[in-house]
């Protein structure tokens, strides 16, 4: 158990951990802020749904593509709280740490926190509301929104449950 917990405290898991999480909610932003098109052609069913108007428009629409570029800014900031992070373990500032004698330890359990908790709101939505619907791809097998949602929480809420125990 402990080595586990070595593990999942140790700076340079916590870096790649931060770096995939900027990486993924960066993609989030990118694609859901400034390529509504591409993303509702790829993640939606509207190619093939019952609804000829709706099989018209695999594209969506611009009503579509205004609540997706709300998705992709609400995922900004958690872009920005993964990099901070992610900087501050690389080049400590006074400006970024917490002066603590534990270190950052503190910052870490909550922005690790509430960076699972951004994951797991999109996941638990996947498993639960999106794989009843016929609109989107996730909820239904292996797609890779609900598969790195569902990890990033995982992984997100480990390494801030490994930093409260060791503390």
């Amino acid at each position: 158990m402990s080595d586990i917990l070595s593990a999942l405290t140790s700076p340079g898991l916590t870096q790649a951990l931060y770096a995939g999480n900027a990486l993924w909610f960066s993609s989030a932003v990118i694609h859901f802020g400034f390529r509504q098109a591409h993303v509702m052609r790829r993640i939606s069913h509207r190619k093939t749904f019952k609804d000829p108007a709706i099989r018209s428009s695999p594209s969506g629409d611009k009503w579509h593509h205004d609540i997706m570029a709300y998705l992709g800014g609400m995922n900004s900031p958690l872009v920005l709280l993964s990099i901070l992070r992610l900087y501050s373990l690389l080049r400590p500032s006074r400006y970024l740490s917490s002066k603590t004698s534990a270190g950052d330890v503190p910052l870490d359990i909550t922005a690790l926190t509430v960076l699972g908790l951004a994951n797991f709101s999109q996941a638990i939505l996947n498993f639960t509301l999106s794989r009843k619907n016929d609109r989107w791809i996730m909820g239904k097998g292996l797609d890779r929104i609900t598969v790195l949602d569902a990890v990033f929480t995982v992984l997100d809420w480990s390494f801030a449950l490994a930093r409260v125990v060791t503390n």
